[in-house]
């Protein structure tokens, strides 16, 4: 149920408001971005009544566009302070926040959500909801941590078509920001039984060797729509999930799939990008497949 008239418009950055310290800092990475891509950014306030025993509980405003007009209009003018000529509208909607989320940003260019609001469970990196948003969006979504960072953008392949998709995200966001690109392609093999540890490893050096040539062959053609842009590309043999973590340390977002080699069939969030989303420092970046257009490349080499 909706209770105001203002739908998100179409190709709109969507962010969730909620007033609290991670959904303000999901606000102004979700209105800088919107200003740097151009488009209105649209913000959606989720209002659950509270549950009571034998009914519903009656509060002192029972409106929700009463209560969540307030924190629109605050959250509004944050954003327009920090942006005076971005275009931003709102919208109040009753029902958890996921589903109301989801259902407001069905022509979203991405949705922007904090790593935790006030559904937040202790000890967890990442909230339900923000996991729930993940799992189920069809454009990418920004589960933000913290305030916008400097550093590279780092993004994990694993070959599928998935990750391709989420490279080209990352791609884009790198170009776009003026920050380098770190690609990461991790693959863990253990020892087989009975196989002597020399030809193990010599057989290991082959296979990382085989997945540079391809990895930066893939990139490389991928890359040629953002020239200058600075491309870093590692191979690693480590499990995905603690390479992508180690090597975004000192990153401003890590862009993942959301389903790549890593996942399970009939799994829509891959096992890495969800030990990505709960174990991440930065920002995380969750792109599904068929995202959205891209630009034609242009010929030009500019990996290293």
């Amino acid at each position: 149920m909706t209770t105001t008239s203002v739908p998100a418009p179409a190709g709109a950055v969507v962010v969730g408001v909620d007033g609290s310290a991670p959904s303000h800092a999901a606000l102004l990475w979700a209105a800088a971005e919107a200003d740097r891509l151009g488009a209105p950014l649209h913000l959606v306030h989720a209002f659950v009544y509270v549950h009571a025993m034998g009914g519903y509980a009656v509060l002192d405003r029972a409106n929700p566009d009463e209560i969540g007009g307030e924190v629109c209009a605050a959250a509004v003018a944050r954003a327009q302070a920090e942006h005076p000529d971005l275009a931003v509208t709102s919208e109040v909607r009753v029902g958890p926040a996921a589903p109301q989320l989801l259902k407001a940003s069905r022509e979203a260019r991405m949705v922007v959500v904090g790593a935790r609001g006030h559904g937040r469970v202790g000890g967890m990196l990442v909230g339900s909801v923000s996991q729930q948003i993940a799992l189920h969006a069809t454009c990418p979504v920004v589960v933000v941590r913290g305030p916008r960072a400097e550093g590279p953008v780092v993004v994990g392949m694993d070959g599928s078509a998935e990750a391709d998709e989420a490279l080209h995200f990352a791609l884009s966001h790198a170009h776009g920001t003026g920050a380098p690109l770190r690609v990461v392609r991790a693959e863990y093999l253990e020892s087989p039984p009975g196989v002597p540890p020399g030809e193990w490893y010599g057989g290991l050096v082959e296979r990382v060797k085989e997945l540079t040539g391809t990895v930066r062959s893939t990139v490389e053609q991928a890359a040629r729509a953002y020239p200058g842009l600075d491309v870093d590309v590692r191979v690693v043999h480590q499990h995905p999930v603690s390479a992508l973590v180690e090597a975004s340390q000192d990153a401003r977002l890590l862009v993942v799939a959301s389903r790549g080699l890593g996942g399970f069939a009939g799994l829509l969030l891959g096992s890495v990008s969800q030990g990505v989303l709960t174990r991440s420092p930065v920002s995380v970046a969750v792109v599904p497949r068929d995202a959205g257009p891209r630009q034609e490349p242009e010929e030009r080499d500019i990996t290293r």
